[in-house]
C-alpha cells in the first residue's frame, strides 16, 4: 500500500501489478509520499479485484473491502494505536521485594515491588491496587527498582461465557468418513470443495473444528464462518477451548480498535484461527488451508448495501485463489449449493444421523384452520397442554413466531385506515413495551393517537400477534414460570443478546419466545419442547425463495429440540399444512423437498439454472424515477438483443413490494440469463448509466445475485 498525493488529498493506493513503462509523460507522474508495508496478502488483493469484477463495482471498491480496517485517506488507521505504561521489576527491585527489611521503602513501595514479582503490570493497575499514585513508581524506577517503559495495549474481543459443549467426543461412523474426507484434501494440498450436509444435531461443527486441528498442524491456517454476530459468540467459546490464544475474532460488532487490534494480530500470524460473520471472509490470514461456512444456506451471508457481494461465494473463490479446502456445512443447503453438489463442483458429504441417543424430534402438526378461535392469539389447547407438561417434567421450551413487536399493525374500528408510515409504503408495527408505533424499514416512530386521525372516531384497535404479545401471554398464562423474548428489539442495548443466551443456556429461562435469531446454531440440551406459531407466515413473502426459506427456517428451528438426554417434541401451527415446504419439513424430508424445489426452478429458467440482477433506480420524484427506469430498461433490452438473449432476459421497469422506502420512491428492472458473460455485459451496461442518473438525483443500485427483492 502507497499513500499517494491527489490533489489537496492524501488518499491509499494499493499497488496490484508494475507496468514496464507509462504512457503518461514523466512530468505528469508524481512520487508517492509514503510505502506503508505488504498490508495485505496478495491473494486478497486478487480477492478485491474478482469481487469489483463479479459484482459490477470497480477495482478501487472492491479493494476498500481488503484494506486494514480504519485505514483513512492519510494511509493510517484512524483508530491509532493505543499504548501503556508498564513496570517491570530490575534485578535490584527483584532482590529488594524477596528480603524484607533489605531497603528502605515504604508500604506502598513495597507493595508495588510485590504486585510485580509475577512479571510486568500496567502502572494503572499497580497503582490502583496500591492505593497510591503514579509518584510510588517513579521514585522506584529513580531508585533503580522499576523500569518503566511504554508499550502497545491491545483489546481484545470479550466473548461472554454461553455454554458451549466441551471437545473431545466419539465420532459416528458418518463423522469419520466426513472428516477423513476433508483430510485426504487437505494433504493433497491442492484445494477442494465440498458440502457437508448433515440432520441437526448430527456433529457437523465436530467434524470441521477436527479438520482445523489438521490444518494447523500442518503450519496453514483456518478460516471458519458464521451468518450472524450472536452464533460468532457461541463458537468462539468452543473453538477458544480448543485452539487458545490462537483464535481471533472478526466481526461488524467489534469497536473500531478492537478490530484493527484482532486484524493486526491475524496479518502477523499471532493468531491462525479465524472466526467471524461475513466480512470476516477478508481476513488477511497467509497460509490459508481450510475454510469453514456454517449454516451456508443463510441469506445474512448476503451483504444488501454497498458492495452487495455473498461471502458464501467469496468464501470459495477465496479458498481456490489460496489451493486451500472450502466446507460448506448446512442441514438444509440451498438450492445453488446443493445442485452444484450433484453437478459434482462440489464432493457431497452426508451425516444422517445424530450421535445422540435421541433420534430427530417428532413434529405434529396443529391445523389452524381447525381451531378459528385460537387465531387471534395462536394460543390453542394443543400448544398449551404441551407447554404445561414441559414445565412439570423441569424441561424448557422455545416459541417461535417469526413477527416482532405487539401487534402487527393498529386499524381504526369505524373507517377501517391503519396507522401508516409517512415515508415508507408499510403499515407502522404497535409496540406496546415502548409504547410507540414503529416502522421496521426507516426506524420511524411516533406514539398512536388518541383518536382515528382519518375520521377522528375511536381510538386505533391492535391487530396481528407479535413476539411481544406472546411473551405478554404467556407471562400471564404461567406465572411462575421466568418466560424471556429473543427478537432484534430485546437485543437492541449492547450485550443483551448474550445474556438472554446466556440465561437460556444456564437453563434459568423456562420459555423462550424468539423471531429467527432463536431457529439456528444454538445447542440446549434440556429443550425438549418447540412450538412454531404460525408456519405459513414466510410463504407471503412475494419471492420465488420463500418456499426454500420456509423449509429451512422449519427444520432450522424444530432441531433446536430433543439435543440431550430426552426426546423432543415439535409443535407446528399453520394455515397451510399441505404446502410442499412445510408438508417436507414435518417429516425431516430435505431430499424430497429439494427435489420439488429444483424441479420448480428449472422450469421456471431461476436459480442455479439461471443468474439474476436486479437493477433497482430509487428518487424523491416519483415521475422522474419511472420515466429514467423505462429509459435503462430500454438501453439494457437492446443491449440483451445484441448478445442474443430472448425478450424475457430484462423483466420491468416494475414497483417492487415496498414501492417507497425512506421518503424515496423505487424501480427496480430484473436480468436473468444462463449466459452468465452476456449477463454480466447487460449490468455493466446499466451500472454505466450510473452519472446520468445521478445528475437527475436519482440512485442506482445493481444487485448480482439478489436475495431480497422487497
Amino acid at each position: 500500500m502507497l499513500v499517494v498525493p491527489f490533489g489537496r488529498r492524501r488518499l491509499v493506493g494499493v499497488v496490484v501489478g508494475l507496468a514496464e513503462h507509462s504512457d503518461v509523460p514523466p512530468e505528469r507522474l508524481v512520487e508517492p509520499l509514503q510505502a506503508l508495508g505488504r498490508g495485505v496478502p496478495p491473494e486478497l488483493v486478487s480477492l478485491g479485484l474478482w469481487v469489483a469484477e463479479e459484482y459490477c463495482s470497480t477495482p478501487a471498491r472492491g479493494l476498500a473491502l481488503v484494506l486494514p480496517p480504519g485505514t483513512g485517506t492519510a494511509g493510517a488507521p484512524r483508530v491509532g494505536i493505543r499504548r501503556a505504561l508498564v513496570a517491570e521489576l530490575t534485578a535490584e527491585g527483584r532482590a529488594a521485594a524477596a528480603e524484607p527489611g533489605a531497603a528502605r521503602l515504604g508500604e506502598r513501595q513495597r507493595a508495588a515491588l510485590e504486585a510485580l514479582m509475577d512479571g510486568p503490570l500496567p502502572a494503572a493497575s499497580v497503582v490502583r491496587d496500591i492505593g497510591g499514585g503514579h509518584s510510588t513508581l517513579r521514585s522506584l524506577e529513580a531508585r533503580g527498582l522499576v523500569a518503566l517503559a511504554a508499550a502497545e495495549q491491545r483489546r481484545r474481543p470479550r466473548i461472554e461465557g454461553v455454554g458451549a459443549r466441551g471437545a473431545g467426543t466419539r465420532l459416528t461412523e458418518a463423522q469419520r468418513d466426513a472428516l477423513q474426507a476433508v483430510e485426504r484434501r487437505l494433504d493433497a494440498e491442492t484445494g477442494g470443495r465440498l458440502l457437508l450436509h448433515g440432520v441437526t444435531g448430527s456433529g457437523k461443527t465436530e467434524v470441521y473444528l477436527r479438520a482445523a486441528e489438521e490444518a494447523l498442524a500442518a503450519g496453514r491456517s483456518v478460516l471458519v464462518l458464521v451468518p450472524e454476530i450472536a452464533l460468532t459468540h457461541q463458537l468462539v467459546e468452543r473453538v477458544r477451548a480448543r485452539f487458545g490464544e490462537r483464535v481471533a475474532v472478526l466481526h461488524s460488532g467489534l469497536g473500531p480498535r478492537e478490530r484493527w487490534d484482532e486484524w493486526r494480530r491475524v496479518r502477523a500470524g499471532a493468531a491462525r484461527v479465524v472466526v467471524g460473520a461475513r466480512s470476516a471472509v477478508f481476513a488477511p490470514l497467509g497460509d490459508l488451508g481450510l475454510v469453514v461456512v456454517d449454516e451456508e444456506h443463510d441469506a445474512a451471508y448476503k451483504q444488501e448495501d454497498g458492495l452487495r457481494y455473498n461471502a458464501r461465494d467469496l468464501a470459495v473463490v477465496r479458498a481456490r485463489l489460496a489451493k486451500a479446502v472450502v466446507v460448506l456445512a448446512s442441514a438444509t443447503p440451498s438450492a445453488e449449493t446443493y445442485h452444484a453438489a450433484q453437478d459434482g463442483r462440489h464432493a457431497l458429504l452426508e451425516l444422517p444421523e445424530r450421535p445422540t441417543a435421541q433420534a430427530l424430534p417428532a413434529i405434529d402438526v396443529v391445523d389452524l384452520r381447525e381451531r378459528p378461535g385460537a387465531r387471534a392469539t395462536l394460543l390453542t389447547d394443543d400448544l398449551r397442554e404441551a407447554l404445561e407438561q414441559t414445565l412439570a417434567a423441569g424441561r424448557q421450551s422455545l416459541v417461535f413466531l417469526n413477527r416482532r413487536g405487539f401487534a402487527t399493525y393498529l386499524q381504526c374500528p369505524a373507517c377501517g385506515v391503519a396507522a401508516s408510515c409517512d415515508d415508507c409504503s408499510v403499515t407502522l408495527t404497535w409496540h406496546r413495551a415502548a409504547r410507540a408505533l414503529v416502522c421496521h424499514h426507516c426506524h420511524h416512530h411516533r406514539r398512536p393517537p388518541p383518536s382515528c386521525p382519518a375520521c377522528h372516531g375511536p381510538p386505533l384497535e391492535a391487530f396481528g400477534v407479535g413476539t411481544e404479545q406472546i411473551e405478554s401471554a404467556l407471562q400471564d398464562c404461567y406465572p411462575l414460570a421466568a418466560v424471556g423474548r429473543l427478537d432484534r428489539d430485546a437485543a437492541q442495548r449492547v450485550g443483551a443478546q448474550r445474556r438472554i443466551l446466556a440465561a437460556w443456556r444456564a437453563g434459568d429461562t423456562d420459555i423462550l419466545v424468539g423471531t429467527q435469531m432463536v431457529s439456528k446454531g444454538h445447542d440446549v440440551p434440556n429443550v425438549t419442547l418447540v412450538a412454531v406459531l404460525l408456519a405459513d407466515l414466510s410463504l407471503n413473502v412475494p419471492d420465488f425463495r420463500a418456499g426454500e426459506r420456509t423449509f429451512q427456517l422449519l427444520v432450522q428451528v424444530a432441531g433446536r429440540a430433543g439435543r440431550g438426554d430426552a426426546p423432543g417434541r415439535v409443535l407446528v401451527q399453520t394455515l397451510r399444512r399441505e404446502h410442499p415446504s412445510i408438508a417436507a419439513a414435518t417429516r425431516h424430508d430435505y431430499a424430497g423437498f429439494i427435489e420439488g424445489e429444483l424441479a420448480r426452478r428449472r422450469a421456471l429458467g431461476y436459480p442455479p439454472f439461471a443468474r439474476l440482477v436486479n437493477v433497482r433506480i430509487d428518487g424523491r420524484d416519483a415521475g422522474v424515477v419511472e420515466r429514467e427506469a423505462a429509459r435503462v430498461a430500454d438501453v439494457l433490452r437492446r443491449r440483451a438483443a445484441a448478445h442474443g438473449l430472448p425478450a424475457t432476459s430484462v423483466l420491468g421497469p416494475a414497483a417492487p413490494p415496498l414501492e417507497r422506502v425512506r421518503g424515496r420512491f423505487r424501480r427496480q428492472i430484473l436480468l436473468r440469463a444462463s449466459d452468465v458473460p452476456a449477463l454480466r455485459d447487460v449490468a455493466r451496461t446499466a451500472k454505466a448509466a450510473e452519472p446520468s442518473l445521478r445528475r437527475a438525483s436519482l440512485r442506482l443500485a445493481v444487485d448480482v445475485d439478489p436475495y431480497s427483492m422487497l
